[in-house]
């Protein structure tokens, strides 16, 4: 399925609703039409219990109910109005009577979708809860691979690096649609940084790696699994649930002998006293900062806080959320006490699981592809051809085994 059915993936709007008998009857026999001969679409959740919402529809557009995907109306022009619930049923500009969630789904590729005033492809959703709004948007796999290595990678990076990162971004999608098929949505915006349609400006890099790779994956037991990357990972990379600490199968960590050649290049440290460290986690004073290291990669999958008057359990994402990220760089560091000083010392960068960008770099430069870099950091994987996931069900064509 190419890019042009892009419009089909749809703009999901849940808020349990209950129909007007004339609007339903006058539109019974018409279904959504998004959900026919669609491509494989990823939902990701926007906003969540917001009250503050101003829709916008440029072009052409048709409202359905989500629950049953009957039509609620079609419209021919955009509208741009306030977003509310009333006793009623909800008000954007006119009152839709009855409904309590809808479904917007762009009439033709020149529609588009402004939540607050972001754009987003495909199809949006909302759903009433307890007096607020969810809002999901449901897209293309490809057009959300798009959004997300944009704003991660806005400038070039080696062609075959490039595309490595795309077939393990797209696998790690799979694996969401695949494990959790009838979810209202599979992703967090704010987790995986997707920032919808309107930042995405031209990309040439990302687009030819997208096209390059299109419907590739790896799959692991014969499955897409739970994929990553990470910039440096210093030496040698963690298994997946060692550090998400999510018992998911996913290959082993390991040992990666280019960045370690150059591990001490990527060394970095800071020091916190126990009075700023207390002020960054909001607690009164700090009595102890002991880390949890992971045997078999050296790597800090989290750490405990001890205070007078409680201790707190932090894995290393809330740990350098709270110190900062831009100076607790990797979860690869030791920390040592002198006096009421915490001296933070460690290497590389990011969270040491899935492939080292900085490794697949120099390997690229020696000439290696796309599958060879694979397979030194998914062991036990096979790169295949996943054209499409639908009720459960997947058509695959076995491609190359990169063990």
């Amino acid at each position: 399925m190419n890019i042009k059915h892009t419009f089909y993936a749809c703009t999901l709007l849940a808020l349990s609703m209950g129909s007007s008998l004339t609007s339903l009857q006058a539109a019974r026999l018409q279904t959504d039409i998004s959900q026919h001969s669609k491509p494989a679409t990823i939902k990701v959740l926007l906003a969540k219990h917001t009250k503050d919402l101003v829709l916008e529809v440029k072009g052409r557009y048709q409202l359905y109910n989500p629950q049953d995907g009957v039509l609620i109306s079609s419209e021919s022009s955009g509208k741009r109005a306030n977003f509310s619930l009333t006793e009623q049923g909800i008000k954007w500009g006119n009152l839709i009577p009855g409904a309590s969630q809808i479904r917007i789904v762009p009439g033709d590729s020149q529609s588009s979708i402004l939540v607050n005033g972001i754009q987003y492809k495909g199809c949006v959703e909302i759903y009433a809860e307890a007096g607020s709004f969810n809002i999901v948007n449901e897209l293309d796999v490809e057009n959300y691979l798009r959004s997300i290595l944009t704003a991660e990678f806005p400038t070039a990076l080696n062609k075959e690096v490039m595309e490595a990162l795309t077939i393990i971004e797209r696998t790690n999608v799979y694996y969401h649609l695949e494990r959790n098929p009838n979810v209202f949505w599979h992703v967090d915006a704010k987790d995986v940084g997707y920032q919808g349609y309107a930042l995405v400006f031209q990309n040439l890099h990302v687009d030819r790696a997208i096209e390059a790779t299109r419907h590739m994956v790896l799959t692991y037991q014969n499955r897409p699994f739970a994929s990553s990357w990470t910039k440096n990972c210093a030496g040698k990379t963690a298994e997946f649930a060692s550090v998400f600490r999510k018992e998911v199968p996913a290959p082993a960590g390991v040992e990666a002998p280019l960045a370690l050649k150059d591990r001490e290049k990527a060394h970095w440290s800071f020091s916190l006293t126990k009075a700023e460290l207390a002020k960054l986690a909001k607690v009164n004073d700090v009595q102890a900062l002991d880390l949890y290291i992971d045997k078999n990669s050296n790597k800090v999958y989290a750490a405990k806080l001890k205070s007078k008057a409680k201790t707190q359990d932090l894995d290393f994402f809330k740990l350098q959320q709270i110190v900062g990220k831009n100076k607790l760089l990797s979860n690869d560091f030791t920390l040592a006490l002198k006096g009421d000083t915490l001296v933070f010392s460690g290497y590389g960068e990011g969270h040491g699981v899935g492939l080292c960008v900085y490794s697949a770099n120099v390997m690229a430069e020696h000439g290696d592809k796309v599958p060879k870099i694979l397979s030194g950091f998914f062991p036990g994987t096979k790169l295949e051809n996943m054209r499409a996931i639908a009720s459960g069900e997947r058509e695959i064509k076995k491609t190359q085994d990169s063990r």
